[in-house]
């Protein structure tokens, strides 16, 4: 409040200032023009009177008169003493008078031609044109200069009257061009036609001009005005001018044609100098008024200033005492209060927020209004977070309940296939099942990250330390590519049972997208060593790459991963690397993405000393698979990426199969989506009559302390049910569920033609 009482006195003590100063500085800058102005006359007189005598004297001198000729050196002395009087003025009027900028340029250059025009006047190699026309454009730069004066002088009186004082230069200028030229023409005997004609030009423009000023003059002036006319030098100078436009020579001598002239010129000088000390003194006098109106101006707005700031202080100091407690309290809510309960709800503790809310005033006046503002801001903020921690909440109850349910669905198929692995002798269906079961092991991974996103943990564990073999074989086991995979110098060293799961999902998922986004051929190698912080896992491909940014902002994701709905609006599509974040801040595993030596990307995962074992768990006399690796290294594989579809040729050889009727055709087993698309062989009785395989136990050659702390699943073969379903309801079930999984396969099909990717995204 003391503010906003302050704004208006300080608004108005700105703006008087300002008016104040701006006055000042137009008074100060009339007085400068004042000053300028009177020391100008001199200077500018000078200027125009030895250069008009000049010009006199050299047209008289290129006419053949040699006393002219030996008169202009010391004229020419005095033509330089007043060039440089003008040139130290214009200095010091250019910060005033701007319109000088135009003006100094061509008087500059007419400046360094006068040095030549007077050297070919001695010579008489100058014409009377040059001489002319050279001294009256120098001549004319002095009223241009007068006019720009007249522009930017502070008062419009006064620059009235300085473009009077112009027009008295123009009309001296005419008069004396027109007499130099007379006289020069009379130095050779009588005016000629040409020269006729042109001093009728220069004198009908000099009193046409000279009449026309004459109304504009002040008293002073005409005063002077009227001394010339009734002067006998005009007479005679006037009569003289008419004998030379209408006969070519004056009325009277030359000599007192000459004097009479020369008089008239004098009293014209003396009317220019009339006039220009009496705008001098409109500048002067205009000055004076600015400077007294801005003493009056700041001494009247510093008086009503101060009265208002006194008044406004006074009324505003009752205001400020509940306005401090208000903004303490405020604070004190803002920062201590509302992060408080906040964090209650986040910890899902139950709040009351009506009672939570505090009434900050209890006044009836707009300050309590604000108050109440306040106090329904806080309760809104409450229940807005109340409200967002319920929902979030349900969203990870949905995802962890999904996941389970997927992980339910993933382990009994696991167990299925694990009863058909074992009754099944046949390789190549072997090696089916076992495509099958590393499908089912990849679901059980994707269930994994719903539980990771709903917070919740997956529900493999392990009791005992684990070698670090056998975790990346295990992590290697559940990508797609996995027979591309090779591990290499892995240091000899154990992870704590209950980081086992967590680590086995972070490689899988660095390794999936190092199979993934790589040539199909190339090969992705995992090596490790023991560093002082712990133990350095290695995973290269030889993929394409990712740019710099792109990998900077990868980097910054695992280093610090936001939460999945910042990462949902954000638009971008990296799942698996949004999981690798989260459990490498659940480890304490720093996980970083470089460039490989092959143009790929060089995964680094550094697993501290916190989580690892220097021992090996008593009992672990050889090395174990971990997972579900371990049934399917004992079989051979005839091939090593996928299992390709079988030719039509083939199904007829396959043991019979009871179908329905509907379903009789033949239908095309499923395969990777970047399997190879040749034909396997066909089964010869030769390969049927193998010796069988030996039969699958699971989990029976894994250590105890390897073994998932859920029970195993039944490995021998089930007995047959004692009511066997009639053979018409087995084949109908079975044409049902061949159906099933030929639209679940063409299903899968369209959604990764669609998407352009696997299921497995960055």
């Amino acid at each position: 409040m003391l503010a906003i009482a302050l704004v208006p006195s300080v608004a108005l003590l700105i703006t008087g200032t300002t008016i104040a100063v701006s006055l000042g500085d137009q008074a100060r800058t009339a007085g400068r023009w004042s000053d300028l102005l009177s020391h100008r006359i001199t200077p500018l007189v000078a200027f125009a009177t030895t250069m008009e005598d000049e010009r006199t004297l050299s047209l008289m001198a290129v006419a053949g008169d040699l006393q002219a000729l030996a008169d202009l050196p010391a004229q020419r002395a005095k033509t330089d003493a007043a060039l440089a009087a003008v040139n130290g003025l214009a200095v010091e009027m250019r910060p005033l008078n701007p319109g000088l900028a135009t003006v100094s340029p061509e008087y500059l250059a007419l400046g360094g031609r006068i040095g030549p025009l007077r050297q070919a006047v001695d010579q008489r190699r100058a014409t009377t044109a040059d001489v002319d026309d050279f001294y009256t454009k120098l001549l004319g730069t002095a009223p241009v200069g007068f006019e720009g004066i007249a522009h930017y002088t502070p008062d419009s009186m006064s620059g009235a009257e300085e473009m009077t004082t112009a027009a008295a230069l123009r009309v001296i200028d005419l008069h004396s061009r027109a007499i130099g030229i007379a006289d020069a023409a009379l130095t050779g005997g009588s005016l000629g036609p040409d020269d006729r004609r042109d001093i009728t030009a220069l004198l009908g423009g000099y009193r046409t001009s000279l009449e026309a000023l004459a109304t504009r003059f002040t008293p002073a002036d005409r005063a002077l005005y009227t001394t010339l006319t009734s002067s006998p030098q005009w007479r005679t100078a006037s009569d003289s001018e008419d004998q030379l436009m209408s006969r070519g020579t004056p009325s009277v001598p030359v000599e007192e044609w000459r004097a009479a002239e020369q008089s008239v010129q004098g009293r014209l000088v003396g009317i220019f100098e009339s006039h220009a000390r009496y705008a001098n003194s409109l500048v002067g006098d205009s000055a004076n008024r600015m400077l007294n109106r801005a003493i009056l101006a700041a001494a009247s707005i510093a008086a009503i200033t101060i009265a208002v700031f006194v008044f406004a202080i006074l009324l505003a100091n009752g205001l400020v005492r509940r306005l401090r407690s208000l903004r303490s309290r405020s604070l004190e809510l803002a920062n201590d209060t509302l992060p408080s309960i906040i964090r209650r709800l986040n910890d899902g503790e139950q709040v009351d927020i009506e009672a939570e809310a505090a009434v900050l005033d209890d006044g009836a006046d707009e300050i309590a209004q604000v108050a109440e503002a306040f106090t329904v801001a806080q309760r809104t903020a409450m229940a807005a977070a109340s409200s967002e921690v319920r929902t979030r909440d349900g969203f990870n109850k949905v995802f962890v309940d999904i996941a389970r349910r997927s992980q339910v669905l993933v382990r009994r198929q696991m167990d299925v296939l694990d009863v058909a692995q074992a009754k099944q002798n046949d390789p190549e269906h072997l090696e089916m099942l076992f495509q099958l079961d590393h499908l089912a092991t990849r679901g059980r991974r994707n269930a994994e990250n719903l539980l990771i996103l709903g917070g919740a943990q997956p529900g493999r564990r392990w009791r005992e330390p684990v070698a670090v073999e056998q975790i990346v074989r295990s992590a290697a086991s559940e990508t797609q590519d996995f027979a591309r995979v090779s591990a290499i110098r892995l240091p000899d060293a154990w992870v704590h049972g209950n980081a086992v799961a967590d680590l086995i999902h972070l490689l899988a998922e660095l390794i999936d997208n190092a199979t993934l986004f790589s040539p199909p051929e190339a090969p992705v190698t995992v090596h490790g060593n023991l560093v002082s912080r712990g133990m350095v896992i290695e995973i290269m491909d030889q993929g394409l790459g990712i740019r710099f940014d792109e990998r900077e902002r990868l980097n910054e994701l695992l280093a610090s991963p936001p939460e999945f709905e910042e990462m949902t609006l954000a638009g971008h599509r990296y799942l698996g690397l949004f999981v690798v974040g989260r459990l490498a801040r659940r480890l304490g595993v720093t996980v970083s993405l470089h460039q490989s030596a092959y143009g790929g990307v060089n995964a680094i995962v550094l697993i501290p000393r916190d989580i690892m074992d220097t021992v090996a768990p008593e009992g672990d006399s050889a090395p174990a698979e971990t997972g579900r690796a371990a049934g399917r290294a004992t079989v051979p594989r005839p091939v090593t990426d996928a299992v390709p579809p079988m030719p039509g040729s083939a199904v007829p050889q396959l043991p019979p199969w009871p179908v329905a009727p509907p379903a009789a055709e033949t239908t095309e087993p499923a395969s990777d989506s970047g399997a190879d698309r040749s034909a396997a062989p066909v089964l010869t009785p030769s390969r049927r009559s193998r010796t069988p395989l030996p039969k699958r136990q699971r989990l029976a050659h894994l250590a105890p302390e390897l073994r998932p702390d859920t029970e195993p699943a039944q490995t021998t073969e089930p007995e047959p049910p004692a009511d066997r379903r009639p053979p018409e309801q087995i084949r109908h079930s079975m044409a049902a569920f061949q159906r099933g999984t030929r639209r679940a396969r063409d299903t899968t099909a369209r959604t990764e033609h669609e998407n352009g990717r696997s299921e497995h995204e960055h």
